[in-house]
């Protein structure tokens, strides 16, 4: 496939991009669902979209498979019986291939390459629409009384033709213009309601239904419409009517109403306006979202500058307000990042489905809380962990339909994805309803890595024993597969949800199944700080992770160590580490009671002493760039009011600091 360049293709590639990870994901719902209704209607739907987009931006191999594949679905649609397995797998196969062509349409547009298209899945395609017996045709067009036609001989076939434009067209009257001259070059125009004419002052969707006389074939006639924008549907189908009365004779019918009608009753005027939507690139949001971090910095300083005046106080209060304002404007562009949970469930149910029959089990994925936003930061770096432990679910968790039916379970495994929101939370939960953690091998596998000691793993709770699970390269199989590994993965997805700043929690029931609870920040940019002192230098500690903040006097211990022995907190023993031995800094603190952060990290708790606490802060946080990315203990930067550069610190890498000779386990471990 060769293409040039088109001022479209971009748009053109945005689109397909989304239609097919919604494709994919309907597909496979469909697969237990009869034939019919509005899901069928959208895949429909979303398959033609695509197929007229490729036929206006020249992608004809595109515009190939998504023909035949429509042509596929519309006769499925015909049919009583639930489709079989391999009309999906051979529709889901086809998205693929839509994908890959759309992928490399991509790559064509800077190395302008030629593309091929395979014809055997072109020839599959139609031998399977071939394979399937067509329903009987649509009713005949209902036709005003009294309304002559256009003279054809009777012995022409007669094709119903009904145009479905969408919600969004702006200009129904022109489009509908566009299908009355396609319809009179495909042969001899009976009849047309309603006319361009009457559509010409409204917007938004109509149905335009036609009754044609035309020996050219049907699929022919449904292709001539494939490059008309904003259609949404074509159905072409013999009319019973094989032949009609003289021109002049007048058949009892029905009037068609004047308004254009849809499957769901009248058209509302909010529905013929839909919210206007812009489509942006992500790197200019994120440019812009960089600037308005810069103005915030910069009003800072200036309210700081302020400060110092003599007659500063007026001044202060005109830069508070325009801080307000900054503050407001930095909020609409965090709004703007926000990207829907869906972003990541859309490929979910084709995964499950694809693992599933692999592993020989039977699994309902169901999904909720898919409209639920968060930060598009937060939902590109929740993609592998999510995918690990939807996988992890199904192949650890979920039983094959044998083992289910002798534990007088379902034979059809539940896995439930699940998202909401709590103020300035997201709850994501995976659960399914499954075999359940083994407390028991989790404990005698950590015995067996030397993470624990028979002792401490016999007095850990069943709950401890589970969070063992996320211990790095812990497992309770023997064996690894190409699906999951010797537990490899668990620590990663920890790793990431709490890099994000979010924490994940684990419940489990023997025999019924396990669920996993991430609790996510809507945004990562923004984070309130606890600013401390240490060996001089400011550094800033994540406020979330900070259970409280203490004084304690160590000279009564006999001086300070890199490690005190430890400090009471909340009626428990604590760690506690010089923060200062730990960066290798000297310490300014005077003799005397010291200040201590108490922090807590994978169930584990623990101090840290710094020189003094400065106060509090709300920053926007900036990312850590090489080298200083690999240091341990540091998450990001920021810079504060006064312009002053300031080094957030990372609290679960403290603790890898502060534990380094000892595997840091969950609580009760010890």
């Amino acid at each position: 496939m060769a293409t040039a360049a088109h001022k479209y293709l971009r748009l053109f590639i945005a689109e397909s991009r989304e239609g097919l990870a919604l494709l994919a994901s309907e597909l496979v719902r469909i697969e237990h669902e009869p034939p019919g209704g509005p899901l069928w209607d959208s895949i429909f739907r979303r398959v033609h979209s695509i197929k007229g987009s490729a036929a206006t931006v020249a992608l004809p191999d595109i515009v190939d498979i998504a023909h035949e594949a429509e042509a596929l679905i519309g006769k499925l649609k015909e049919q009583k019986a639930k489709p079989e397995r391999r009309e999906i797998d051979l529709l889901l196969e086809s998205t693929d291939a839509l994908g890959k062509l759309v992928a490399r349409a991509e790559a064509e547009m800077a190395r302008q390459t030629l593309l091929e298209v395979s014809p055997e899945l072109v020839a599959r395609l139609k031998a399977a629409v071939r394979s399937i017996p067509s329903e009987p045709p649509l009713p005949a067009l209902i036709r005003p009384p009294d309304s002559p036609r256009p003279v054809a001989d009777a012995a022409v076939p007669r094709v119903d033709v009904a145009v479905v434009l969408s919600r969004a067209c702006q200009a129904p009257g022109a489009r509908a213009l566009i299908v009355q001259r396609k319809l009179k070059a495909l042969g001899v125009l009976l009849e047309m309601e309603p006319q361009p004419a009457q559509l010409m002052q409204k917007k938004g969707a109509a149905r335009i239904n036609a009754l044609l006389a035309s020996a050219r074939p049907l699929e022919e006639i449904r292709a001539a419409f494939a490059g008309i924008p904003e259609v949404e549907t074509v159905e072409v189908r013999h009319s019973p009517l094989a032949t009609r009365q003289p021109q002049h004779s007048i058949e009892p019918a029905l009037a068609l109403p004047s308004q254009p009608l849809r499957a769901d009753g009248p058209l509302s005027m909010d529905d013929q306006r839909p919210e206007p939507t812009v489509r942006v690139r992500a790197q200019a949001l994120d440019e812009l979202l960089d600037q308005a971090a810069e103005v915030l910095h910069g009003i800072a300083r200036l309210r700081d500058a302020a400060r110092k005046l003599p007659e500063g106080a007026a001044f202060e209060a005109e830069v508070d307000r325009l801080r307000r304002t900054a503050r407001e404007l930095h909020g609409h562009v965090m709004s703007a990042r926000l990207t829907p949970f869906s972003a990541l469930t859309e490929r979910l149910p084709r995964a499950v489905r694809d693992l599933a029959h692999k592993l020989g089990k039977e699994i309902d994925l169901e999904v909720s809380g898919a409209d639920v936003e968060l930060d598009r930061t937060v939902i590109e770096t929740l993609g592998d962990p999510l995918t690990h432990l939807i996988r992890n679910a199904v192949d650890h968790g979920l039983e094959t339909p044998a083992v289910r039916l002798a534990a007088a379970k379902s034979q059809r495994g539940k896995l439930t994805l699940s998202a909401r929101r709590e103020r300035d939370k997201v709850y994501v939960e995976i659960a399914d309803d499954g075999r359940g953690l083994d407390a028991a091998r989790l404990r005698k596998s950590a015995v067996a890595r030397g993470d624990l000691s028979l002792d401490q793993a016999a007095s850990l709770s069943d709950q401890a024993a589970y969070e063992l699970a996320f211990l790095p390269g812990l497992s309770t199989r023997t064996e690894a597969t190409d699906v999951s590994g010797r537990g490899v993965g668990l620590d990663a997805v920890k790793g990431a949800v709490e890099a994000l700043g979010g924490k994940l929690g684990i419940r489990s029931t023997p025999g019924k199944g396990a669920r996993f609870t991430l609790e996510l920040p809507l945004s990562v940019s923004m984070a309130n700080l606890l600013l401390l002192q240490v060996g001089g230098e400011l550094y800033g500690m994540p406020l979330h992770r900070v259970l409280s903040t203490i004084e304690y006097d160590l000279s009564a211990r006999g001086g300070e160590g890199f490690e005190a022995r430890s400090l009471a907190v909340m009626g428990q023993l604590v760690r506690a580490f010089s923060l200062a031995k730990l960066f290798g800094l000297p310490s300014l603190a005077p003799p005397g009671p010291r200040p201590f952060a108490v922090l807590e990290v994978d169930g584990v708790t623990f101090a840290v002493a710094v020189d003094r606490f400065v106060g509090q802060e709300e920053a926007v946080l900036r990312p850590l760039y090489p080298p200083l990315d690999r240091i341990k203990g540091l998450a990001g930067t920021t810079v504060l009011g006064n312009g002053r550069p300031l080094l957030v610190l990372d609290p679960r890498g403290l603790a890898e600091l502060a534990f380094a000779p000892v595997r840091l386990v969950a609580k009760g471990a010890a």
